[in-house]
Order: C-alpha cells, then sequence, then structure tokens
C-alpha cells in the first residue's frame, strides 16, 4: 500500500518537578536574583557629563563661533538664493546641471524631480531642505577624499581607520545627534555636522580603495618619468580612480539626505520636520508629501552626480 510518513511533532520539554521550579523562582525573587546586581553595574552618565562640560569649556566658543559663521555665510545665503528664485530658474538650472554631467535624459529626470517638489506644494521646504544637504555634502566630500587619500597613502593610517569606520557604520544615525547638540546646540548646524559625521565612512572608504586599485604597472611608468608624488596623485591616481570618486560623492550626498528626518529632531526643519511632525500628529498626507518630495530631491541628486559615469 501507500507508505505513510509520520511528522515528528516537537514540543517543549515539561519540568519532571513543577514544585521544584516553583520553589527556585520564589527564593530567586526572596534573594532579589532576578535583576541584575546593582554592584556590577557601572555607570558612565557622571563622567561623560564631567568630559562633556571640559569639551564644553574647552572649544563651546569656538564650536559656536564656527556654527554662526556657517549659518550667516554659507547656509542662509544659499537657503535665500534657492527660496529666493523664480522656481522656473532652479528648474532649468537643475536640468543644466544634469545636462553637463550626464546628457539629456539626465537633465530631462533632474529637473522633472526638481518640479516635482512645486508640484507636491512643499516647494520652500524642498529648496532649504536643498540648501543644507548641498553645503553638508560638500564638507562630506572635501573631508572624505582628503581622508581617503591620506589613508591610500599610508598603510599605517588606513589600518587605524578601519576599526573606526566599521564602528561609524555599525552605529544607528540618531546616536550622531549626541554629540553634534551637544557641541554646537539645538539648530540646523548640529544636524549637518551630524550628518557630514554620518556619510563619511563610504566616502573615506571608496576613495581609499579607489587609489589602491591603480595598476602598480601606471604607477611605476610614471615614476620612471621622473613624476614626483604630488604628480602621481593628480595626474596618475586620480584620474584612473575616477568612477570610484564618482561614487564616492554620490554615495556621500545620499547618506547626508538620510539624514535629513533625523536632523528634525535637533532643529534641522523643513521637509524633515513636517515628516516628524506629520508622523506625530496623525497627519498622513503631510508626512508623505514630504517624504515623496524628498525622495525626488534624492533621485536629482543622484542622477546629476552618476549621470556621467553611466553616459559615458
Amino acid at each position: 500500500g501507500t507508505p505513510r510518513y509520520i511528522v515528528p511533532r516537537y514540543t517543549l520539554p515539561v519540568p519532571e518537578n513543577p514544585a521544584a521550579v516553583a520553589a527556585a523562582t520564589a527564593a530567586a525573587h526572596a534573594a532579589g536574583a532576578t535583576s541584575w546586581p546593582d554592584a556590577w553595574s557601572v555607570t558612565v552618565a557622571g563622567p561623560l557629563n564631567t568630559a562633556n562640560d571640559a569639551v564644553q569649556g574647552a572649544i563651546g566658543g569656538a564650536t559656536a563661533a564656527s556654527g554662526d559663521l556657517l549659518l550667516q555665510w554659507v547656509l542662509n545665503p544659499l537657503s535665500t538664493v534657492l527660496t529666493g528664485s523664480p522656481w522656473w530658474l532652479v528648474v532649468l538650472a537643475a536640468a543644466a546641471f544634469g545636462a553637463v554631467f550626464g546628457g539629456w535624459r539626465t537633465a530631462v529626470t533632474s529637473g522633472a524631480a526638481i518640479a516635482a517638489t512645486g508640484l507636491l506644494g512643499v516647494w520652500d521646504n524642498s529648496m532649504d531642505t536643498l540648501s543644507q544637504v548641498l553645503v553638508a555634502a560638500a564638507v562630506t566630500v572635501a573631508i572624505g577624499v582628503l581622508i581617503g587619500i591620506l589613508a591610500a597613502r599610508s598603510d599605517a593610517l588606513a589600518a587605524v581607520l578601519r576599526p573606526v569606520l566599521d564602528a561609524m557604520q555599525t552605529l544607528p544615525p540618531f546616536v550622531y545627534l549626541i554629540p553634534a547638540v551637544a557641541l554646537f546646540g539645538i539648530g540646523r548646524v548640529p544636524a549637518l555636522a551630524a550628518a557630514v559625521i554620518f556619510a563619511l565612512p563610504p566616502v573615506i572608504r571608496l576613495v581609499n580603495d579607489g587609489i589602491r586599485g591603480v595598476p602598480a604597472g601606471a604607477v611605476e611608468a610614471a615614476v620612471s618619468q621622473g613624476s614626483t608624488g604630488t604628480q602621481i596623485l593628480t595626474k596618475v591616481q586620480l584620474p584612473l580612480a575616477r568612477s570610484s570618486l564618482l561614487l564616492a560623492v554620490n554615495q556621500g550626498i545620499m547618506m547626508v539626505l538620510a539624514m535629513v528626518v533625523m536632523g528634525a529632531l535637533v532643529g534641522a526643519g523643513s521637509l524633515g520636520y513636517d515628516v516628524v511632525f506629520g508622523l506625530k500628529q496623525n497627519q498622513l498626507g503631510l508626512g508623505l508629501t514630504s517624504g515623496v518630495a524628498i525622495v525626488c530631491l534624492g533621485l536629482a541628486l543622484d542622477r546629476v552626480t552618476q549621470g556621467r559615469s553611466s553616459h559615458g
């Protein structure tokens, strides 16, 4: 006949002596063994607060002054230009950048994505968010490329940076808000600082890997011609690592954009604040609209920074 298959059933083991288990549980409650012993715990709040006070006393004034300068001379003027310019001019500028860096398809995509933020009814907030992203991305790329070049030219520095970058990429994004607020207070500057720190690891790693991936023959040929270290870097390594550099710029911008909503928790405002406010007040339309606008900004920036590599 047809063979029969027996399916095993798995059940939790039942203690042979429930009375003994109940007695052990009661004894543990009586002895207070159900909670972690206080004597075995280490409280770091006090030392961290002391260290924070020391840092604030040492460089608090400098960080506040640098934050004010960033707002006064960079962020606020750029935000004023983007929000105060005619919408059609901003759309044409986005399309022009797309045409320069990727061709007409990138131009259409970039211009349409920027125009979509206006069609969604969040033009001013989108332009303010765009200004924050551009400033933070510029700082991220400048610092990341510099550190990446230094790491590529020094094995010791690369070895030191490796565990640090691993730890930075493991931490949740909101963790970076804590030191940023401690240094700069509440506002747009700490949000930008947290975004820069969050976006640095992939930029550093991509630049480092790109330069190290340059064929040794090309470097040896440049050395044989009497090129200096600076000439080898600028004339050989950076041009040959162009695809990695473009990817580093792209990833830096995308990582900064990913911190827009997190930055709203410390006073960044604009689209990130609308998303948080919409979720908190159960206003799905506001949160969803602002979220889609952030996606549109990301699409435009992604196509502009990656258009040239895909275009040829």
